[in-house]
């Protein structure tokens, strides 16, 4: 009778539940003050996952027009990126860390035409100003700190690009939600592309060169005000404000479940993303 008993045990250990595994959770306000959204992220050191909804502002006081439920599941054990749509029960798979298109992608993207030459010399100055106001305060139980970071944007000859210049201030802890199998950052890198196409009627690839004075803010932002606008010498001083408001911030034990793909979704081509254009009425 006790080898029997002893038999048994190893078996019964197998086929407990999988612990859960210490993370946290992030409830993200953001927005402008007419069209607020919220975005859940649950995060470990080699998997995430991001719940949201894609929205269009309402105009003239009228509600915003939210799109479907949305997750995205990144696994870095699987090399794997899921895009799920949790209304139609439906989801997407890309490679991760993301690999570039290959020839043959590209042309059945029909991407062909994007690939323009950049200019040879930088066609916009893009000069990034980062003041630390020296306040501290406690959020979340974390120390967070006041940095004011101003962005002006500057034509050179041959840009399309319009002046512009943008100030964040925000409040920053050190937190890194980087994932383990995300790039790491290259050094004396700037987190801004190098070229990107400027609005306007005709297609300009824009090439930037950077000023960066002071020490750039990398740290997590758990408050920010984005206020963009002219640059003070242009009459036109249009001011738009875009907010950003940790709500929830926990540490604790996250379900496994909510990284794995529930059972009876259906892997597709593409998933819809967006609110359907019968939603938004003369909305544009």
């Amino acid at each position: 009778m006790p080898f029997a008993s002893l038999w048994w045990l190893p078996l019964a250990i197998s086929f407990l539940p999988a612990p859960e595994t210490t993370g946290f959770k992030i409830v993200v306000q953001s927005g402008v003050p007419t069209n607020l959204t919220h975005r859940t992220t649950y995060i470990q050191p080699d998997r995430m996952r991001t719940e949201y909804r894609n929205s269009f502002g309402g105009r003239h006081g009228t509600e915003p027009v939210y799109g479907p439920r949305l997750a995205r599941i990144v696994r870095c054990d699987l090399g794997q990126s899921f895009e799920l749509n949790l209304e139609t029960s439906e989801y997407t798979s890309t490679p991760y860390p993301p690999k570039p298109f290959t020839e043959e992608e590209i042309k059945a993207r029909g991407l062909e035409s994007l690939a323009i030459s950049t200019p040879k010399n930088p066609t916009m100055r893009i000069e990034v100003k980062t003041s630390d106001t020296g306040e501290r305060k406690e959020i979340f139980g974390h120390t967070a700190r006041h940095v004011i970071t101003t962005t002006t944007q500057t034509r050179l000859a041959g840009s399309n690009a319009e002046p512009q210049e943008t100030v964040t201030d925000g409040w920053y802890i050190d937190f890194d939600q980087r994932l383990s199998c995300d790039p790491k950052p290259t050094a004396g890198a700037h987190g801004y592309v190098s070229g990107y196409l400027s609005a306007g009627s005709g297609r300009q690839l824009e090439k930037p060169e950077f000023v960066m004075i002071g020490e750039r803010e990398t740290g997590f932002p758990l408050e920010s005000t984005m206020t963009a606008q002219s640059p003070s010498n242009l009459p036109d001083r249009t001011i738009a404000n875009f907010e950003t408001r940790v709500i929830q911030f926990e540490e604790g034990p996250l379900d496994p479940t909510l990284f794995e793909i529930p059972p009876g979704f259906k892997l597709v081509d593409r998933i819809e993303r967006n609110p359907p254009p019968s939603a938004l009425g003369s909305q544009p």
